[in-house]
Order: structure tokens, then sequence, then C-alpha cells
């Protein structure tokens, strides 16, 4: 089996490790960096995240990454975004005011609905219908389940739409424009299916 050499992209954020270890579980050779210049030269790039949409963007900035990113998602390389990172690669976020993303992705993030009677964050195992075909699934059965940790969903035309989830609204948790992916909830934490999903971003 041909090792994939994958750079995850250090912006300050939390989950580093465990996404580092999930993805050399399923055969990658992990890079961790925040110099722009590394991610120019990847073979395929992976944003992790979790936390705050406008502090990851400042964090992002702060380091000289955008320029990079956007970049690096227009070669048509593969790019995958997991839970925040892949919220940031859309246009812009409406969570604690007005922020922008990469805009690698038409659409918009923004919150739960306050009047639902599920709890937020959206928390815990929840199924993942497939909408389309994709690469990613590779493998895989329709309607399995992944854990998720969020507050706010994205918006986007359902042409990008590969995977939706149910939780008061239905909302994308797999995206796919061309060379770049992403999806919502955490494939480190959704055992099998996770990391599948994971291994199939390997072989894009």
């Amino acid at each position: 089996m041909k090792v994939s050499e994958v750079t995850v992209v250090n912006y300050r954020t939390s989950n580093l490790l465990s996404i580092t270890k999930a993805l050399e579980t399923v055969g990658a050779d992990v890079a961790l960096t925040q110099d722009p210049d590394r991610i120019a030269r990847a073979e395929r790039v992976v944003l992790p995240g979790v936390g705050a949409f406008g502090a990851a963007m400042r964090n992002v900035d702060s380091l000289g990454l955008r320029e990079a990113l956007v970049t690096f998602g227009k070669s048509g390389r593969p790019m995958l975004g997991i839970c925040l990172g892949m919220q940031i690669l859309f246009s812009v976020s409406f969570e604690q005011g007005i922020y922008y993303g990469l805009a690698l992705v038409p659409g918009e993030v923004v919150a739960f609905p306050k009047d639902s009677a599920l709890k937020v964050p959206h928390m815990g195992w929840n199924q993942v219908g497939f909408r389309r075909d994709s690469r990613l699934f590779d493998g895989l059965r329709d309607k399995q389940y992944a854990y998720f940790v969020h507050s706010y969903y994205v918006r986007a035309n359902k042409d990008y739409v590969a995977g939706a989830t149910d939780y008061g609204v239905v909302f994308p948790s797999i995206v796919e424009s061309g060379n770049i992916f992403g999806i919502q909830f955490h494939p480190e934490k959704s055992q099998s299916f996770g990391l599948k999903i994971l291994e199939n971003f390997l072989s894009v």
C-alpha cells in the first residue's frame, strides 16, 4: 500500500493530536505545519478544528496562511476540512459576528434555530445520509452514524452536498466541490465509518 503524505495545518486550534493519530492509523505520513511554503508544496492538506470561526480565521491570518490555503485549494490537489475546518472553507460565518472564510466553497455558516427543542451544541451520534456519489464513500453503506460536536452548521447549494444529517434542520455533514472535501463530524471519533472516510481521502 502506497503511503500518502498529508499536511495537517496547525492554525492554533485543538484536536490536532487525535486527527493526526487517526490519519496515521489509515496509512498516512503526517506532517504538522504552520509554514505557508510547506502548505504550497503539500501533496494533500487537512484542516482540522474545534472552536469558534472568528478566532480560527484570526489565527489563519496572523500566521499568514490565508493566501497559501486559498492557492492550495485552487490547485486541484486534495483538501479536507474537518468540523470547524470544514466551516472555514466557506464564504462567511455569522458566529458571534460576521467573519469571512477562505471562500473555496460558496455558502454560509449559521446557528441552529433557537426555538428548537433540541439541545445545542449538537453533540453525540447522528446519522449521515448520502445525497450523491462521493469518492469519500467507497466501501461504505448509507445511513451510518458519526460523532458530532458543533453549534453552527453550513448552508450551501445542494450541488455541493454529498451527505446530510437531520438535527431539527437538515444540514450538510459532508461536502465535495472538485478537489475540496469537508466533513462536519469528527472522523477520529466515528469508529470504522470515520476511519474509512479518511482512508478514502488518501486515495483521492
